[in-house]
């Protein structure tokens, strides 16, 4: 086991000349010359000597103490003269092992992110202090002294299985809330990012605060929940006049939108958002303070992304939770907001719900009824064009307010030509639902002559009767003298009356049909039309509207015309 002394004085001369012990240390470290001990690490042998590592280390010390240890020679031919020490389970691994060998030999580690970890957890197993307060150094000086590495480590970071772990963690995350809690702090204005101008480089609060949450948001996702969890508890929040300022929206979209790149990242940026603004909002009204952008852009990209995240069911469900919060706070207050709902993209669910708050838990008077009715149908008519809403739906929202809060069915009449126009499959019924909504009288007169002239706004008996009964009271104060202008309106009322019968003709066949089919399930006698409009509890529609006859010889033509015909024998008339 005795070293050939004269060849290590001989050697350490040579180093001293060469450079000093150190370097001669070093040498013999790189090549094994003089090995007394051979570790074994994940199968890797590593033969080093054993005064530099009982100088460094505690686990060691407490090896060679061992009574044991004199008997530990092998008598494996390739370790004759030293002994084998086998740590199979070394926390670090050979790489972790490697470095925190070569510090005992006086060589300067090779730090970076990836191996530090592993260079640390392998000398706090072995004893190493003077490793451990080497890596401490670097940590500190390259890690935990700003928030960008921070990220960049987490992100990087491969778990060693030892308390290593949670020191270098703990401490990433630390960093980054003391960060993102200081930007919110130090940001007094909100607004997208401007592009940069030659020489000019700074960036603003409010760039740095983006920058820090979408980072942070984008870790790996027990990180990012860690990280922004701790935010929401600390008590930070965006200053009351970012909240209040005009391009709060602007700035959440392009947050949410354009710099986060994943939707996982975009649902923890808004969840963590919503939370802040729900902890630190006033418990009893006003809820919204004296803005609501923030709280509606915020509702507007939760409900966006409750459709994207269908896959991951526990994400779905914290961001309903947030919605039905952020839905009721909204909701309750719509006629406080301080800007126009309906510029808003939130889904026809969602608008319904506000609307529920609204009416229920709200104080809603005679104006502010007009001013809501409003801004939803201005949402109907952008839910239409879109065919992003059902008829069923459309109705509810519609009927949601007395028949007094619009003086204009325009809106509303487009809504459903539009709406009719994306679904070309629509039922009858459906059809029907959504025309009764019109009210006739509340149309402008260019809106009006466009419905007179739609097949299935016509198509219902008491829109037909209207026209028949405005027909007929315009022919009533016609001059007997002006035939002309009494054969055109004669022409409307046949046109409309011809109309009336073609749509009962089509549904008395199909009812008839019904009633053959009921008939023959069972085995009884068929109950005709007339029995069933004379006896049903729901008459068959009959028109209301009482025609008298006059008879005029026209002066041109010299033929009589009936002004206003029954609708019995309309049918017979031939105008040709």
């Amino acid at each position: 086991m005795a070293m050939n002394r004269e060849g290590v004085v001989k050697r350490e001369s040579e180093a001293k000349r060469e450079g000093g012990f150190s370097t001669w240390l070093q040498q013999v470290r790189r090549s094994g010359e003089y090995s007394d001990v051979t570790v074994r690490v994940e199968g890797e042998d590593f033969h080093v000597h054993l005064l530099p590592l009982l100088n460094a280390s505690a686990y060691f010390r407490n090896v060679t103490s061992h009574p044991h240890w004199s008997s530990g020679w092998s008598s494996d031919a390739s370790h004759q003269g030293s002994r084998v020490i086998s740590l199979p389970n070394l926390p670090g691994g050979a790489e972790g092992f490697a470095g925190a060998v070569d510090y005992c030999y006086l060589i300067k580690p090779n730090y970076t992110i990836q191996n530090v970890a592993r260079i640390r957890a392998a000398a706090e197993y072995l004893g190493m202090n003077d490793v451990l307060e080497s890596t401490k150094k670097f940590l500190y000086q390259n890690i935990f002294a700003h928030w960008r590495p921070s990220v960049g480590c987490l992100l990087q970071y491969h778990p060693v299985g030892s308390p290593v772990d949670e020191y270098i963690e703990t401490r990433c995350l630390k960093v980054l809330v003391a960060a993102l809690a200081r930007a919110f702090g130090e940001t007094k204005h909100l607004s997208a990012p401007m592009p940069l101008r030659a020489g000019n480089l700074q960036t603003s609060p409010c760039q740095v605060l983006s920058e820090i949450l979408v980072r942070t948001a984008s870790l790996p996702d027990a990180y990012a929940a860690e990280a922004l969890d701790a935010l929401v508890e600390a008590d930070v929040n965006l200053n009351l006049k970012c909240r209040q300022g005009r391009t709060v929206r602007s700035w959440l979209d392009s947050v949410i939108d354009d710099q986060c790149t994943t939707d996982r990242a975009r649902c923890s940026v808004v969840l963590c958002l919503a939370r802040m603004l729900l902890r630190g909002a006033p418990v009893c009204r006003p809820w919204l303070e004296l803005s609501s952008q923030y709280w509606c852009s915020l509702l507007e990209h939760v409900d966006h992304l409750v459709s994207l995240v269908g896959d991951d069911e526990d994400m779905q469900e914290k961001l309903l939770d947030v919605k039905r919060v952020i839905e009721r706070r909204v909701g309750v207050s719509l006629d406080e907001l301080d800007d126009y709902l309906h510029s808003y993209k939130l889904g026809p669910d969602t608008l319904m719900a506000m609307v529920g708050y609204w009416l229920d838990e709200g104080h809603p008077d005679p104006a502010s009824f007009e001013e809501i009715a409003g801004e939803v149908d201005g949402f109907l008519w952008t839910y239409a064009e879109a065919g992003a809403i059902d008829p069923e739906t459309f109705v509810a929202l519609f009927k949601a307010f007395p028949n007094s809060s619009r003086q204009s069915h325009d809106t509303i009449f487009g809504a459903v030509e539009k709406l009719l126009a994306t679904r070309p499959d629509a039922s009858p019924e459906e059809k029907q639902s959504l025309w009764r909504l019109i009210d006739p009288a509340k149309l402008s007169p260019a809106v009006n002559e466009r419905a007179l002239n739609n097949p299935g706004f016509l198509s219902q008996p008491h829109i037909l009767e209207i026209v028949l009964q405005k027909h007929s009271e315009e022919l009533a104060k016609m001059p007997d003298t002006d035939a002309q202008n009494m054969r055109h309106i004669m022409q409307k009322v046949i046109n409309a009356s011809l109309k009336l019968l073609e749509e009962n003709s089509r549904r008395s066949q199909e009812i008839m049909e019904l009633q053959q089919q009921y008939s023959a399930l069972m085995g009884g006698k068929i109950c005709h039309l007339q029995d069933s409009c004379d006896n049903s509890p729901s008459p068959c529609w009959r028109p209301s509207l009482t025609i008298t006859h006059r008879t005029t010889q026209s002066e041109t033509e010299g033929s009589e015309y009936s002004e206003t015909p029954s609708l019995a024998t309309v049918s017979s008339i031939d105008y040709s």
